[in-house]
């Protein structure tokens, strides 16, 4: 009798067991990538590419512009690394300031928009500003003295700039980076910022002092014991003790800019609250997948990898054919392999819903592996989409974006170049 009710016990948790197992998670795709898949089969050039959906990118611009209200926006080009792109939002959001982070797109931004207000929003060696001066072709109209300003971080770079522009004998405009909380860099305190301003006031020097900048993407990732109203005081106070100290000096400028914000904090700098006259933004305007957070609800996915289907088999594993079926039906998202052209981005599938990484089997840069049920109906040479986690380092990896109009292509927008 034990025996039995043993043997019972042990058939009922096998079968709990088994009921436990996966759920099939595969769908075809859904209307909206349905119609895109049609049109890449049609005129996709069977290569990886992005897709930018402009319906999405308007909605997310318009959006944007509705909550900066008044407040001046700065576009962030490393996250919206193409010329086209970026004059696409300046035109929308009526917008010439733009934020750059790498020094060859700093030569490209002034050939493309000889009257834009280019702030650097990294502090690059010297040399490298030494290499932008030397590239800045002269008939451009573009006078870097008044429009383009470099971030400086310390002291010892404080002294290379003021050297490098009595070497070019042109006045260079800088801004001074600040720490109010993120603890990457910039004078750490006031005090500190006011020793440097000091040290510049009392010698000629071909610095003019434009303000300050100071990132904030702390906030955003406050754990839950500080929170993010306390966070964002605290960045403020920070703020607001560094414009203190700046205005002690005599070179701080009447109308001083005071830059800061960020794609995962603007929505807190609106309205006039805090210490900024100009919020800097990029990757919400394409929304990429690390960007999901309660501070952009409203804001839309509007870049997707798309990437042709190379070869449909079965889930089969190396070394485990015996234990295939097996894997198969404890879980039927393991049913068959789809095997992509190129890989390894930084992204998630997205659709058709159910495709996942194959942990078991490795990525690949040639010909990735997404595993799915039968479910997703992925046939050879329909297209699989994915939703990168950044912007910033995708765009540069495909030759050109196709553009996505009310369910049409309707262009193609070229990334700026790295070198």
């Amino acid at each position: 009798m034990r025996r039995r009710t043993l043997l019972g016990l042990g058939a009922l948790g096998a079968l709990g067991l088994w009921a436990a197992r996966p759920s099939d998670q595969g769908r075809p795709h859904d209307a909206y990538f349905a119609r895109l898949n049609q049109l890449l089969r049609q005129d996709g050039g069977g290569i990886p590419q992005l897709v930018i959906d402009l319906d999405r990118l308007d909605a997310n611009a318009d959006l944007l512009a509705t909550r900066l209200g008044p407040t001046p926006l700065r576009l962030v080009a490393k996250s919206l690394a193409s010329g086209g792109l970026l004059d696409y939002l300046a035109r929308r959001l009526n917008c010439s300031r733009f934020m750059v982070f790498h020094q060859p797109q700093l030569n490209q931004l002034a050939r493309l928009f000889p009257n834009a207000d280019l702030l650097l929003g990294k502090p690059l060696p010297a040399a490298a500003a030494l290499a932008f001066y030397r590239q800045l072709p002269q008939h451009l109209g573009f006078d870097p003295s008044r429009q383009v300003t470099w971030l400086i971080d310390s002291p010892q770079r404080l002294q290379e700039y003021a050297e490098l522009g009595r070497a070019l004998g042109q006045p260079l405009q800088v801004a001074l980076e600040i720490d109010i909380g993120l603890a990457r860099g910039g004078f750490a305190t006031p005090e500190a910022l006011g020793t440097a301003l000091g040290q510049l006031a009392a010698q000629p020097s071909p610095l003019r002092l434009r303000g300050l900048m100071g990132y904030d993407a702390q906030v955003a990732h406050a754990p839950f014991w500080i929170g993010r109203q306390r966070a964002l005081d605290e960045s403020n106070a920070r703020y607001q003790a560094f414009i203190r100290a700046a205005q002690a000096s005599p070179l701080w400028p009447s109308e001083p800019l005071l830059n800061g914000g960020g794609s995962q904090t603007y929505p807190l700098h609106v309205g006039g609250q805090g210490p900024l006259n100009e919020v800097a933004v990029g990757s919400a305007l394409l929304k990429p997948g690390a960007f999901d957070s309660e501070l952009l609800h409203g804001h839309q996915p509007a870049l997707w990898i798309a990437t042709p289907v190379l070869k449909v088999l079965d889930g089969a594993l190396p070394f485990l054919d015996a234990a295939q079926r097996l894997l198969q039906g404890w879980n039927p998202n393991r049913q068959r392999a789809h095997y992509l052209y190129g890989g390894n981005w930084q992204a998630t599938p997205a659709s058709p819903v159910g495709l996942a990484y194959d942990t078991l089997y490795g990525r690949s840069a040639n010909q990735e592996r997404l595993i799915g049920s039968r479910a997703t109906a992925l046939a050879v040479d329909d297209w699989v989409f994915l939703r990168p986690a950044q912007s910033e380092t995708t765009l540069g990896e495909f030759a050109d974006l196709r553009l996505l109009r009310g369910g049409s292509l309707v262009g193609r927008w070229s990334p700026l170049g790295t070198g």
